[in-house]
């Protein structure tokens, strides 16, 4: 499977140009729509944007683990990941594209 970032100001230039609008305000666009998306999250827990997917807040418990080089058991605190499912429309026309 092949793997490709995408940097913010990418996805700006496009916006920028395909809108013709100027780059300094696709790039605040894509900033607050990102931002928004981490502050509803984690606020919520969970973004669905209809068409597109779900952004959803995982809670890892916190454990205890060893070093693997040491030996040397340690506790890992709790912490939060973020996950993504991608909605069945978007997937349709992934798999158009393939």
């Amino acid at each position: 499977m092949w793997r490709k970032k995408v940097k913010k100001s990418e996805i700006a230039s496009k916006i920028s140009k395909e809108y013709q609008i100027p780059l300094e305000l696709a790039k605040s666009l894509v900033e607050g729509v990102f931002s928004w998306i981490v502050q509803k999250t984690a606020e919520d827990g969970r973004v669905e944007i209809r068409g597109f997917g779900v952004f959803k807040l995982r809670r890892r418990g916190g454990r205890f683990t060893k070093n693997p080089k040491t030996g040397i058991e340690m506790y890992v605190e709790e912490r939060y990941l973020m996950s993504f499912k991608p909605s069945k429309k978007l997937l349709k026309r992934l798999n158009e594209k393939v």
